[in-house]
């Protein structure tokens, strides 16, 4: 598994190479130690541990383009200028990316605030009442935000399901298959130009929003937001911190709530309405999509069986008629 995460690099150094340089470029004090994180699917990320504290390390993907990491940084540094509670971003020469040689091995990397708590994943927990409504306060001052950048693709997103669907169908199991289909069809049905877009996040889920040893929330990792539909925020989120696998009746109190409280900051259109059981259903169908790929690649993770069986339970929850529950009434 360790390999798995070096090759997404080309490491071909002792990590520990690397963490002295970073601690030499940014004045850190004395390395002592790294921990790998072993969640998530794009870049190499972990933890170094200095003389001076602990300080979270991104060293972009081996198949990001400068214009990718240049895309990123400035999607960091809105956030960061911001009061979204964004881990810091350390500058360099006041440059937000670092860039380290070794053995002509050229790597590309940002440096964070360590924040000294779990992701919600890692604590194997959902958020509560409260914490949902501060994580949708953030989700709304987030949408607020202004993107002068160039577009990401992402091969998760919502709206990239129809590419994704017809790149990797042929993963996917007779039953999949047919589900995902009956989707498909329903999704070029809408009309995305009729949805009011922003500066989207795309990704807060349980991975991505982490509770400090004090309790407060963060939002980490804005590595593919963009300018999108705002309901892709509220599907992603509903898909998995709303979500309880062992309840329905749960996960519809949670989804309405979320909606609620949403609408107190932004209302929602009757049409964003109307298509949001579309895109939490194709937001749990690219689940078993990317995951029913990768399982045909390598051997799958605990990380890839558990967003496969969530995304599983999810469209089951559709098909029992939840949403009537949610947003009609």
């Amino acid at each position: 598994m360790e390999q798995e995460f070096k090759d997404r690099i080309n490491l071909n150094t002792e990590l520990s190479t690397i963490s002295k340089q970073i601690c030499n470029k940014y004045d850190l004090g004395e390395y002592i130690s790294e921990t790998i994180i072993t969640v998530g699917y794009e870049d190499f990320n972990y933890i170094l541990e200095t003389s001076t504290g602990k300080y979270y390390v991104k060293i972009f993907h081996k198949d990001r383009t400068d214009k990718d990491c240049k895309k990123y940084i400035e999607r960091i540094e809105l956030a960061s200028s911001t009061n979204i509670n964004t881990p810091k971003l350390y500058k360099i020469n006041n440059e937000s990316e670092c860039i380290i040689e070794v053995d002509d091995v050229k790597y590309r990397l940002c440096l964070f605030e360590y924040i000294n708590g779990k992701s919600f994943f890692d604590l194997k927990m959902a958020p509560n009442e409260s914490e949902i409504k501060e994580i949708i306060r953030q989700m709304a001052n987030i949408h607020k935000q202004q993107l002068n950048s160039e577009f990401i693709y992402d091969k998760w997103a919502i709206v990239n399901f129809i590419k994704e669907f017809e790149d990797k169908k042929q993963y996917l199991n007779e039953k999949n298959y047919k589900r995902l289909r009956e989707l498909l069809i329903k999704f070029k049905n809408v009309d995305m130009k009729k949805l009011p877009h922003t500066f989207t996040h795309g990704d807060i889920i349980s991975t991505n929003v982490m509770k400090d040893n004090d309790g407060k929330l963060w939002i980490i990792d804005f590595a593919v937001s963009n300018y999108l539909p705002r309901i892709v925020d509220l599907a992603v989120s509903s898909c998995n911190l709303c979500f309880n696998p062992e309840s329905i009746k749960e996960t519809i109190s949670k989804i309405k709530m979320l909606i609620k409280e949403y609408e107190k900051y932004n209302k929602l259109t009757n049409y964003e309405k109307e298509v949001f059981p579309i895109f939490f259903d194709i937001a749990n169908a690219m689940g078993i999509l990317q995951i029913s790929y990768l399982a045909n690649q390598s051997e799958t993770s605990e990380e890839d069986k558990f967003w496969y069986n969530e995304s599983e339970r999810g469209l089951e929850f559709s098909d029992n008629n939840f949403w009537k529950e949610i947003i009609w009434r």
